[in-house]
């Protein structure tokens, strides 16, 4: 590993060598100087990407755009405080959210916009056969004037919302109307996030709900409200607190036989053929 200079010096390689006659030292850096030249770098690349991509940051209801969702998340929704009439069954919300995010807006009707802008004015006015004719614009439309937090009318879109991964009770089932009671006490007057994963047979949108913090299908799968829908989603995390409402006792798993809803509802359609 070593190299004979032809005057009988000897030289280890990579660190001298002959030109001209004259033997010199290659330049070299310390790893102190390295780890600097590295970390400076490291900031300058963070400084670019910064400047370049920055971070978005909107008030009230939002599609987030964010890198860190769950894995299958499309995008998340950010709901105007929910309705108790909200809630049609005990699987199923449908919600409001604001179209102030630009990623949302730009997607709303021109004659949309302009209705909801002319339905404030006719209000205002106390000219309220016109603000019905403009809600009429707006409704058939699939939005809806509705308050926000602060009490201001805001224009918002309607959606649908499948809960992910359960399946509750119907409401002529037992523990139907139960399940239904406790999904509106949750939700009512809360804003909810929610992130969607897919759209189902019925143009609802399914996805995972959280509110106040608290995950709604764990809470109605913890108190017996709901089954783990298998048949859509294998989440060992839902079969746990399934498993652990059923060891318990706790609502439905009270009964000596319950019946799964969707086998119910496979039997009432057979029965009306």
């Amino acid at each position: 590993m070593y190299a004979t200079h032809s005057h009988g010096r000897v030289a280890a390689r990579g660190e001298v060598h002959a030109h001209g006659g004259v033997a010199r030292k290659r330049a070299s850096l310390s790893p102190l100087q390295v780890l600097c030249c590295s970390i400076g770098a490291i900031v300058l690349i963070a400084n670019a990407r910064r400047a370049l991509f920055p971070k978005e940051s909107y008030l009230g209801s939002f599609w987030s755009t964010t890198t860190s969702k769950p894995r299958g998340v499309k995008y998340e929704l950010r709901t105007l405080p929910v309705d108790a009439k909200a809630v049609a069954d005990d699987d199923t919300i449908t919600v409001y959210v604001d179209m102030v995010n630009p990623h949302e807006s730009r997607n709303v009707p021109h004659e949309v916009r302009e209705a909801a802008v002319e339905r404030i004015k006719a209000r205002a006015a106390k000219n309220y056969q016109k603000a019905d004719a403009l809600q009429k614009i707006i409704v058939d439309a699939g939005y809806r004037q509705v308050p926000n937090l602060s009490g201001e009318q805001v224009l918002a879109k309607k959606y649908r919302i499948r809960l992910r991964g359960i399946d509750a009770p119907e409401n002529a089932m037992p523990y139907g109307k139960e399940a239904k009671v406790e999904l509106v006490k949750l939700v009512q007057g809360r804003t909810l996030k929610i992130s969607i994963y897919d759209t189902d047979w019925y143009g609802r949108l399914v996805g995972d709900v959280e509110c106040n913090g608290v995950f709604v299908q764990e809470h109605m799968l913890n108190k017996g409200l709901a089954w783990h829908y298998t048949a859509y989603d294998r989440r060992m995390e839902l079969a746990k607190w399934e498993s652990q409402a059923q060891a318990s006792g706790l609502g439905l798993w009270a009964l000596p036989n319950p019946e799964k809803p969707w086998e119910w509802r496979k039997e009432k359609r057979t029965r009306k053929w």
